[in-house]
């Protein structure tokens, strides 16, 4: 329980943060300057808060003198409400955190939140939510990374203890195509093992688009609210545009497509969608809407309309961050004017 005392405030006190920020932001862009500053110290104060949080947590593992240019502790915090045709309005405040530690040279990581190296069909379903510890191999390289965790997560409905191992390979072919293959392995003390494999092949077109096709396969030995002793096949293709506008924009075209094995292969969910994220005046607070169309089997795969919106924060390390960098997957190399385009 020592290690809570210090990673308790930066989700009580973040969310509360975000959703007072993100009221006063709009609000004073329409007035006078002074309370426009005001807002930009309150984020600066918050964000020098989370980076010294960061650092009583790094002491807990190391008795050295913290170098403050090492810290990179960065969180998201955000507001978010989804309305769908069959289950109607929900409203979820998050958090999405790698607490940095340098003193353990920037081998271990505090995860907390959600995990933001698997992507999931429902984004407000608590399934996900965990707090884990992470070990980096010392052998990681650009290529290939070798990924340890520790933890807490939810499954089959209830918090359970894990471990997972996590490999991720990416292939240099000469092509317009760079293929990732990641390969995930889990034991719960309750639900067992699981499997998740992904593979993808990413590709930049010209310099404002960046095509990707992922297919996951995912395994579970006891989680009934999934794919009990069967596999699940989920496979996204997502082309992502960059906005060049004066306010920072980026959008996202998503064509989804669920299987499950219960107790024959069938056709779980269908999602077609859209995601438009833009800036507001503030370098660190973004909105993000997300119409969609989607078929869910248990509701007849009749089409259904869903929507989300989502007002996001960032604070703690370098938080003026570029729209189109961070919500386009970082493999997208827009800078790169030479890449061919067929």
């Amino acid at each position: 329980m020592t290690l809570w005392r210090p990673v308790l405030p930066l989700f009580s006190g973040l969310i509360l943060g975000l959703f007072s920020l993100g009221a006063l932001a709009q609000q004073a862009s329409d007035e006078s300057p002074v309370k426009d500053d005001f807002i930009d110290d309150i984020h600066e104060d918050w964000s020098k808060w989370v980076l010294k949080t960061a650092d009583n947590v790094d002491g807990f593992f190391s008795n050295s003198q913290a170098d403050e240019n090492a810290q990179k502790t960065r969180i998201r915090t955000w507001l978010m409400g989804q309305y769908d045709g069959n289950e109607g309005t929900k409203f979820r405040l998050r958090v999405r955190a790698r607490v940095s530690l340098p003193k353990t040279e920037n081998r271990l990581s505090l995860v907390l939140g959600d995990d933001e190296e698997e992507r999931r069909m429902d984004q407000l379903d608590d399934a996900q939510s965990n707090v884990s510890l992470q070990i980096r191999s010392k052998k990681d390289t650009a290529l290939k990374q070798l990924r340890f965790d520790i933890g807490i997560r939810r499954r089959d409905s209830r918090y359970q203890p894990y471990a997972r191992a996590r490999h991720t390979k990416i292939f240099e072919t000469g092509g317009l195509w760079v293929p990732r293959l990641t390969n995930s392995f889990y034991y719960f003390t309750k639900s067992k093992f699981e499997y998740r494999g992904e593979a993808q092949f990413d590709r930049v077109i010209g310099r404002d688009f960046f095509f990707r096709p992922l297919s996951v396969l995912r395994w579970y030995q006891n989680n009934p609210d999934e794919c009990n002793e069967g596999f699940c096949f989920d496979q996204y293709f997502s082309l992502y545009q960059r906005v060049n506008s004066k306010r920072q924009s980026a959008i996202a075209y998503d064509v989804e497509f669920y299987f499950r094995e219960k107790p024959s292969v069938n056709v779980f969910d269908t999602v077609l969608k859209l995601r438009y994220r833009q800036m507001t005046n503030k370098e660190w607070l973004f909105w993000e809407v997300e119409p969609a169309i989607h078929f869910p089997k248990d509701y007849g795969s009749e089409a259904t309309f869903r929507f989300i919106a989502k007002l996001e924060g960032v604070f703690g390390y370098n938080t003026k961050v570029d729209i189109n960098d961070y919500f386009t997957p970082v493999e997208a190399d827009w800078a790169n004017k030479k890449k061919p385009t067929d």
